[in-house]
């Protein structure tokens, strides 16, 4: 099992791929935000939100 602080990474990550590979993968970059959000929803939180917590940490 993750950590919050883990998977605030994780979303960072998610995130970040997604905004790197939206003109060359589309669907997968796609499917990154997605996955950002549920991890990040899975705290309470929305994407913006989680990446605020990380910048606060």
């Amino acid at each position: 099992m993750r950590t919050p602080q883990e998977d605030l990474l994780l979303v960072e990550a998610l995130v970040e791929y997604h905004a790197d590979r939206m003109d060359v993968q589309p669907e997968r970059a796609a499917r990154a935000r997605v996955l950002a959000g549920e991890i990040a929803a899975s705290h309470g939180l929305g994407i913006a939100d989680a990446l605020s917590q990380r910048d606060s940490m």
